[in-house]
């Protein structure tokens, strides 16, 4: 055979797609790396399109997963061209959807074992580590107040923590259940807690989340041993917790932790009240009476042009005569960004109930696959891969979601990369039981 006729460039194009792609996420947990970020993630992209071309590829796996979210990703495109200022919605498609959307697609056809998952989310491990790191050094300037109080939170480091925090704390854990290291687990470890007690005393929703992922853990994870282990720190945690609540009790933060607890145990009081969940339902009413307005397609894709519609004088006229809390709430913010802060909510404003179907259909044939494979695979690697990190990223993500939306940001991007790296994964496994049924 002559080896001048073998096509070399192919590895080295799926080398250089690793590295920039773990490049990528690595600067994505930092702020002001932007230009550097945007150029590692389209040279990944480039050299992955190239990549796919001489393999002569598809660019996505044609199954029902990936079929159903490019429906989505159509559905809003089209809510976009047609929707209210067509320019800044296709704009505003093109930096939040896209770059997901692409994500998904290198993940879930290049990342297709396990191990190649777990080299590219080690990016992602390590920045956020020592992102929290620096959240603990700036923390000496303020004390523990910086984590407790609103007023000196909200800054470089600290704001948007737990919105990065909740999917790459289940990273975080399924990594520690396949890791061989055990002094990598070792460290591991020692970062999930401290990324536990840094959102445990930053943000109450995100908290949710991460205890969920815990509980996924608590109950399913691979060995036994593990699952007594976590049962054992849920119980400590609880007794610090209620001997906090009690001897803290009228410390602000403690405060206002009694007062999220007590809104969680009655939630349907929280529903009836305009100003329950933290004046979140009341926003929910508003976008309610924004999605009547145009409710199949949407405003199109973008939420900054919120601002101009609680400010339409219809709107307006209608919450002053019916929904006075309301008309007040926005006369009062008039011109400051109030979204709904809701994940599905703000998906029906930007692309209507057509966007939110088919993004809830994606989500359903997704899990019906994730759950279907799980059920047929007995090994613990694959156990503790689909449900702790795939299954608890995807849990803790939309749990925070019912009271924020961060599909567009950083969380969303590498929630969506996780969902890649489980379609890879969920594609890999039918592929070999089908080979195995056939070889039978």
């Amino acid at each position: 055979m002559d080896n001048n006729n073998i096509d070399t460039s192919k590895p080295l194009l799926g080398r250089i797609v690793h590295i920039f792609l773990f490049l990528y996420l690595f600067l994505l947990i930092f702020p002001h790396t932007t230009t550097t970020k945007e150029i590692a993630f389209w040279i990944a992209f480039l050299c992955w399109v190239v990549l796919r071309l001489r393999k002569s590829e598809s660019f996505m796996p044609l199954n029902p997963v990936t079929i159903s979210l490019s429906l989505f990703m159509v559905i809003a495109f089209i809510s976009s061209v047609i929707g209210m200022g067509p320019i800044e919605n296709i704009n505003r498609f093109k930096e939040e959807l896209l770059p997901i959307f692409i994500l998904f697609l290198i993940t879930a056809t290049e990342y297709r074992t396990i191990q190649k998952a777990k080299n590219l989310l080690i990016a992602l491990v390590i920045a956020f580590a020592i992102y929290t790191f620096l959240v603990i050094w700036k923390s000496f300037n303020y004390g523990l107040v910086y984590f407790l109080d609103r007023a000196t939170r909200e800054n470089l480091w600290l704001d948007g923590y737990a919105h990065m925090g909740i999917p790459i704390f289940s990273i975080t854990l399924g990594m520690l259940l396949l890791m061989k290291d055990n002094r990598f687990k070792y460290f591991l470890l020692f970062f999930a807690g401290l990324e536990f007690f840094i959102i445990a005393a930053y943000s109450f929703t995100p908290l949710i989340g991460v205890i969920a992922v815990l509980l996924l853990w608590a109950f399913f994870a691979k060995p036994k041993g593990y699952r007594l282990w976590m049962k054992s720190f849920i119980i400590g945690v609880i007794i610090l917790s209620v001997f906090l609540l009690n001897i803290y009790g009228e410390h602000s933060a403690v405060k206002e932790y009694k007062t999220r607890l007590y809104s969680i145990r009655h939630p349907l009081e929280e529903i009836k009240s305009t100003s329950g969940f933290t004046d979140r339902v009341l926003l929910w009413h508003a976008a309610v009476d924004i999605i009547k307005d145009r409710p199949l397609l949407g405003y199109g894709w973008g939420m900054k042009k919120y601002t101009k519609l609680v400010q339409q004088e219809k709107f307006l006229e209608e919450w002053r005569v019916n929904k006075p809390s309301v008309y007040n709430f926005y006369t009062t913010f008039r011109g400051v960004f109030f979204p709904p802060h809701n994940l599905f909510l703000e998906i029906v404003i930007q692309s209507g109930l057509l966007g939110l179907s088919a993004f809830i259909i994606f989500i359903g044939i997704y899990l019906y696959y994730l759950f279907k494979n799980i059920l047929r695979n007995s090994s613990d690697t694959d156990r503790n891969f689909s449900i702790i990190l795939v299954g608890g990223t995807f849990l803790s993500f939309m749990i925070m979601n019912l009271m924020n939306n961060e599909l567009g940001n950083v969380g969303g991007e590498i929630f969506f990369v996780v969902l890649g790296i489980g379609a890879a994964w969920i594609n890999n496994k039918s592929k070999s039981i089908l080979e195995k049924s056939n070889h039978r």
